[in-house]
């Protein structure tokens, strides 16, 4: 009788043991499948409307509702190209994107332009290369005296390591708006998956 518990005890922690690893191979592959494909692009205006992103867009969303007002994210993993002909940017792939609609029409997004928590300095990177394509393309500080641009100095990255950097404000007078900033991401659990998140939110120019 007691060599039975024990073979059932042992195959069933075995048992256990083979769900465990299976579980880690699962997602070990999906994560190397989602390196491997390229992401694909989400290409809007603000202002526009939902189909018209729909038609430009090579990474798959779902429809807007008519007549509401909510949000929708890609079916697959996606970076944006802000359309607009003067005030074009483009963002690395993201894995938080959401876009908004009010009755049709695209009024908001929100995007973390990255696959995984960042060390600082390529998180700082990242919104040094968007901030001077805003430059480029006709993008403007909103408040650069009490909110000035991210910069690659020492007073920056310490504030960024230890959680007291700031979101700063541009627009594109008189049409858009955006705040970005860089915030900590920890994980006690999980220390390994702690670093740096970057979060953009846009809408219409509201002076």
């Amino acid at each position: 009788m007691k060599a039975i518990q024990t073979t059932f005890k042992y195959m069933r922690a075995h048992k256990l043991i083979a769900v465990f690893i299976a579980l880690v191979l699962a997602v070990g592959i999906n994560n190397a499948i989602e390196a491997l494909t390229p992401a694909k692009e989400i290409a809007l205006i603000i202002g526009e409307p939902w189909d018209d992103m729909q038609a430009r867009s090579t990474a798959k969303i779902g429809d807007d509702i008519p007549d509401e007002i909510w949000y929708r994210m890609p079916d697959e993993l996606a970076y944006l190209r802000f359309a607009d002909p003067k005030h074009g940017f483009v963002t690395p792939p993201a894995k938080f994107f959401t876009v908004g609609f009010n009755k049709g029409m695209i009024d908001t997004l929100r995007i973390s332009p990255q696959l995984e928590p960042l060390p600082l300095q390529e998180a700082l990177d990242i919104v040094l290369d968007l901030q001077n394509q805003w430059r480029s393309n006709g993008w403007e500080l909103s408040d650069p005296e009490e909110s000035p641009a991210y910069e690659n100095n020492e007073r920056w990255k310490q504030a960024i390591e230890n959680c007291r950097s700031y979101s700063t404000q541009w627009h594109a007078e008189p049409l858009y708006e955006l705040a970005i900033g860089i915030n900590c991401f920890k994980r006690d659990r999980f220390p390994k998956k702690s670093g740096y998140m970057i979060t953009i939110s846009m809408g219409k120019y509201n002076p």
